[in-house]
């Protein structure tokens, strides 16, 4: 699972995505929140590159671990090029301490199955104290009453259920080794439990993933959810993992036939990019991986293409340093001297501002261990 997205390219419709950021930040700011914020903003449209604001969404994978086979996700491939790992509690907790005054959200999945961490409604319940919101996105299978509890009782504000598919022999099609019956039957649960102890939290999005083979049972799902008092549903385009973004073959495979859900498409990045914006990556967000990697971005999975490590380095110096810089500065007027080459100078998902030009005094990102 990709964390803003369940499969590596997909984003938040508009719509959904910016009422849920805006909920956080009504229930989460503070004043030095609320001023971080606008800094950040200010250098993502003045094109800085060094930041004096830190990140307020963080994506924090506490495991990369599942026990699915998703056949157009990394980890169910077993292609990650990163080690399995459960992240240490208490380098969690330091990362807490470290963005408690700017974090608006942390959201705690990316490349595995979160519910998977022997802590992780301890790492849940340590962010909501530190007035941080919660999101968790999951397959749901093998979830237990007693895990149930705890989602209420942790303080998870968010939860997205990742069902893509109604009838067992539809969905396992993607979510190999899932059963859909026992998923379903532990989203009922968790409504039911809800509703028993008068909790309004987690709110809960069912996610459905719209591909050739489960497209005839959108609406369908879309019934069962409103039988659940599911209170949201999310019907979403395909991606592709990032080594095979322009992959016209794989495209062809999975994606939906109808161009409503067709949103990543190889074909809509012919133009050089999919997006006419800068990416926002680099200015509000920040991705650690179990190993304490910081990622670009929640879609780059390659440990070889980190920007620092959170086990050994402090937030804050990561945040500025020349990986981060350098990835800015193809959204800028704004060159800089100690340019380094990362992953994003490849990137065909946001439009660039600056090329780097030949002869420019660029050298290749080392590997980060």
């Amino acid at each position: 699972m990709g964390a803003l997205q369940n499969i590596a390219l997909g984003r938040l419709p508009q719509y959904t995505r910016k009422v849920r950021h805006l909920q956080q930040v009504l229930h989460h700011h503070t004043p030095k929140k609320l001023f971080n914020m606008a800094k950040a903003e200010w250098a993502l449209w003045s094109g800085q590159t060094t930041l004096s604001s830190m990140p307020y969404v963080y994506i924090i994978d506490p495991c990369n671990a599942c026990n699915l086979r998703c056949p157009l996700c990394p980890t169910g491939l077993q292609v990650l090029e990163r080690p399995t790992k459960m992240m240490n509690y208490d380098c969690y907790r330091r990362i807490i301490d470290q963005i408690k005054d700017y974090g608006i959200e942390v959201i705690l999945h990316n490349w595995g199955e979160s519910f998977l961490h022997p802590r992780i409604f301890d790492m849940i319940r340590l962010t909501a104290d530190a007035n941080i919101g919660t999101n968790v996105s999951s397959h749901f299978n093998n979830i237990t009453d007693e895990m149930i509890d705890r989602m209420i009782e942790s303080g998870l504000e968010n939860l997205t259920v990742s069902l893509d598919g109604v009838t067992q022999d539809v969905y396992e099609i993607y979510r190999v080794k899932g059963n859909i019956e026992n998923a379903l039957s532990g989203l009922k649960r968790l409504q039911t439990r809800k509703r028993e102890r008068k909790s309004r939290t987690p709110v809960v999005e069912w996610q459905f993933i719209v591909m050739k083979h489960n497209e005839h049972q959108l609406a369908q799902a879309q019934a069962i959810a409103k039988e659940l008092n599911v209170e949201r549903f999310r019907a979403i385009s395909a991606g592709l993992p990032y080594n095979d973004i322009d992959n016209l073959h794989l495209a062809e495979q999975w994606m939906s036939v109808n161009v409503e859900f067709q949103g990543y498409h190889p074909d809509r990045m012919a133009r050089g990019f999919l997006y006419d914006e800068p990416c926002f990556y680099p200015y509000r967000a920040m991705t650690i991986n179990p190993d304490g990697g910081v990622a670009p971005c929640c879609v780059v999975y390659h440990k070889k293409w980190d920007f620092g490590n959170a086990e050994t380095e402090s937030l804050r110096s990561i945040w500025n340093n020349k990986h981060y810089r350098s990835a800015r500065s193809l959204f800028s007027n704004h060159p800089i001297d100690d340019a380094v080459m990362t992953v994003c100078d490849g990137c065909i998902l946001y439009k660039q501002k600056t090329k780097r030009k030949s002869g420019a005094p660029i050298s290749v990102s080392p590997k980060v261990h």
